[in-house]
């Protein structure tokens, strides 16, 4: 569903709970918002990206960025079926979309943080763009946690099930609010095609 659709929706759903709170319970009225939210599609990136078990990334790997990349700060390239990136101070990251060579792609990352916070990890998600271009779906089971390290020991780990030839990208996401991320990241098990540029997603 388009965005400013489920706008409408929504505002319609709120103005019908307002309705009902005249002769119904407040939490009878909630709990038909709630519903009718989930109904709509109106969950967060996080929330459809929280999986039942946690998937930790394993131990290994490295990231060696070809000549002449940045990676002091935040920035991306793809080269030889592989792309590189460095984030600096994040929270909420997505790459552009790539195209995966075959089923699984293989992701190893480090990151270090700026403050002291009972988060250990961050995660990476796999979202999947629609064939006209407009939206993005979850990737389910795609979810993977990678343990933050100060000496940036790297992690790594294979996500299947993916279609070879459709358009993916790469939700990176911190769920601490006071500290930030800074490290790197490799996605490789790509084609060269050209990384594609989407704004108008739901995510």
């Amino acid at each position: 569903m388009k965005l400013h659709h489920r706008v409408l929706a929504l505002g319609m759903a709120a103005v019908m709970a307002l309705a009902l709170t005249a002769c119904s319970p407040k939490k009878v009225a909630q709990d038909m918002v709630i519903g009718m939210v989930q109904a709509l599609g109106f969950t967060t990136a996080d929330e459809e990206e929280d999986e039942a078990t946690e998937t930790m990334a394993t131990e290994g790997g490295s990231i060696t960025y070809p000549e002449g990349f940045d990676a002091s700060g935040t920035n991306a390239l793809l080269q030889d079926g592989t792309l590189y990136l460095s984030f600096k101070d994040m929270q909420y990251y997505s790459t552009d979309f790539f195209t995966p060579a075959g089923d699984t792609v293989t992701v190893t990352s480090y990151g270090s943080i700026d403050a002291t916070t009972s988060y250990t990890a961050y995660k990476v998600a796999l979202w999947e763009l629609s064939e006209d271009g407009t939206t993005t779906s979850y990737v389910a089971g795609s979810t993977i946690y990678f343990t933050i390290s100060s000496d940036e020991t790297c992690y790594t780990y294979d996500i299947g099930g993916l279609t070879p030839g459709k358009k993916y990208k790469a939700r990176v996401s911190f769920d601490s609010t006071v500290a930030r991320v800074t490290g790197g990241m490799t996605i490789s098990g790509l084609t060269d095609d050209a990384l594609v540029q989407t704004e108008d997603d739901d995510t």
